[in-house]
C-alpha cells in the first residue's frame, strides 16, 4: 500500500477529545472572542468561532473553560494552524473552525483533559 498524508482529521499528536464547551479567544488585534471547544489535546484544540479576523499564522491567547466547574479558565497561547469557513445553518452562530497549536503541551492540565473527557462521553458528545 502506498504511503500517503494521514487524512486531515489525523494531524494533531495528542489523543483528541470531542467537546462543546466555552472558551475565549483573543486575537492579534487584542479583541477578545466567545468560541466553542469542538475538540481538545494537550497539544492544540479546534474552535468554533465568530469572527473572521483571525487567520493561518496569527498567534493567539486563549481561555479554556475545561475545569469540572468551569468558573476557573486554563490560559494556553498558540498558532492558529487552520481555519475552515462553515456552511450557513452548519454551525448556529459560528462563522469558522479554527485549529490551534499550542506553544507548549498543556500537559500541566492533564487531568483537567482527563475530566473533560469524561464529561463530554457522559453528556454523549462522542
Amino acid at each position: 500500500m502506498p504511503d500517503t498524508a494521514p487524512p486531515p482529521s489525523d494531524r494533531r499528536s495528542g489523543e483528541r477529545h470531542l467537546a462543546c464547551f466555552p472558551a475565549e479567544l483573543r486575537r492579534p488585534d487584542g479583541e477578545q472572542r466567545p468560541s466553542i471547544i469542538r475538540d481538545l489535546s494537550e497539544s492544540g484544540v479546534l474552535l468554533l468561532v465568530r469572527t473572521t479576523k483571525i487567520g493561518v499564522g496569527d498567534r493567539v491567547r486563549l481561555q479554556l473553560y475545561i475545569s469540572e466547574d468551569n468558573s476557573t479558565p486554563r490560559d494556553a497561547s498558540g498558532q492558529v494552524v487552520r481555519v475552515e469557513e462553515l456552511a450557513p445553518g452548519d454551525a448556529g452562530p459560528w462563522l469558522r473552525r479554527v485549529a490551534v497549536h499550542f506553544d507548549q503541551p498543556l500537559t500541566m492540565y492533564a487531568a483537567d483533559i482527563a475530566s473533560f473527557r469524561e464529561r463530554a462521553q457522559r453528556l454523549g458528545l462522542f
